[in-house]
């Protein structure tokens, strides 16, 4: 009976070890050590990459796409032909035009059959006026000497008077007839110039020197200018910048010339150092947000509206460190050797506390897991 026991208190006293060894692995501590270390508060943006230039080109006027010159991807400079619409009656209209044109400047000219006509008609009836003149004048005199009735002298004065009209009436329909063909001219070259105009805007051109980035039409659909969805082309220029909106309550520690550290979709896994070239201060209401101007530290590829994320660096600085599981309520700190105390903390980093006052660097302090 006896050895059964002593078997059985020797069991318990080895199940008893291992309770009390598993206690004390239990009850086992750890420190780690404050540190002091470089912190980084970075905001956060969020964004797009867009051409400094970027345009969408439309349509001015209406009509079917009769041509396209370009294709996404093609580089053009400003002024280059991009599409040509079917510009209707708009030819024809500029030919009648110059038609009549081209007969007013023969007709203008001071050799031509028709102010030759006008000028023979005042020679004929400057003729007319000086053989009535003479023949008034001679009147007169017989008159005088009373070899003439007072009717005869009359009909010579009204034979003058009307001869004299005459003339000033040929001189003064040769001076209309040449301001009227030069009124004549200047307008139809002012029509002639607005009618080439508008077939100018079936001619779509270039407004800047970029890349084609989207074509919108293709040849035979119609345009019509007066849709919201007007779009022919959108160009872009080669040099970029990243807009980024910001909340509105990072306003003041957002400034130009800061870091910012950016990732594309474009490019996973990858991030990119730019500086902040412009704060627009002005807050979408409905966002409550402002935007930022980036531009990347090195050229990379990017494709025009690529969605852009980034961190926006706004104070780097020394800190002393210490996990945020080492804090107990009340601000307080196991420290090995020194026990527990009261520390002053500042800003929280993820997972870390920072110690403005109560420890120093290298000091040991305990871990609550």
């Amino acid at each position: 009976m006896k050895r059964y026991f002593f078997i059985i208190l020797f069991l318990i006293f080895i199940l008893s070890g291992v309770s009390f060894y598993k206690i004390v692995q239990l009850k086992k501590v750890k420190f780690v050590t404050a540190q002091e270390k470089t912190v980084k508060k970075v905001v956060y943006a969020s964004g797009y990459v867009k051409p400094i230039q970027y345009v969408i080109v439309e349509s001015e006027v209406s009509g079917y796409v009769k041509k396209i010159y370009v294709k996404e991807g093609d580089w053009v400079k400003k002024g280059d032909l991009l599409a040509e619409l079917e510009p209707r009656e708009l030819p024809s209209k500029i030919a009648e035009i110059e038609k009549r044109l081209a007969l007013v400047e023969e007709r203008l000219r001071s050799d031509s059959e028709y102010l030759k006509s006008l000028r023979n008609e005042i020679e004929i009836a400057q003729s007319t006026y000086h053989l009535d003149e003479k023949k008034l004048l001679r009147r007169k005199e017989l008159y005088k000497e009373g070899l003439i009735s007072r009717e005869n002298l009359e009909e010579a004065e009204r034979a003058y008077r009307a001869s004299k009209e005459a003339l000033e009436k040929a001189k003064n329909l040769y001076v209309d007839t040449i301001k009227a063909l030069k009124t004549e001219r200047e307008t139809l070259l002012k029509e002639k110039e607005a009618l080439k105009e508008e077939l100018a805007k079936y001619y779509v051109r270039a407004p800047i020197s970029g890349k084609v980035l989207k074509k919108y039409v293709e040849v035979g659909e119609f345009v019509y200018p007066i849709f919201s969805e007007n779009k022919l082309f959108s160009l872009g220029s080669s040099e970029k910048e990243i807009l980024l909106e910001v909340d509105e309550e990072y306003a003041s520690l957002v400034k130009e010339g800061q870091k910012i550290y950016l990732t594309f979709d474009s490019f996973p896994e990858k991030v990119f150092e730019g500086t902040l070239t412009q704060i627009i201060r002005e807050v979408d209401r409905t966002k409550r947000s402002f935007i930022v101007k980036a531009k990347l530290k090195e050229e990379i590829n990017l494709p025009a509206l690529a969605t852009a994320e980034g961190n926006i660096l706004v104070e780097e600085r020394k800190a002393l460190l210490i996990p945020q599981k080492a804090l107990l309520p009340g601000d307080i700190v196991e420290v090995k050797g020194r026990g527990r105390v009261k520390i002053k903390r500042g800003e929280r980093f993820e997972d870390y506390i920072e110690v403005l006052s109560g420890i120093r660097a290298g000091e040991e302090v305990r871990i609550f897991e």
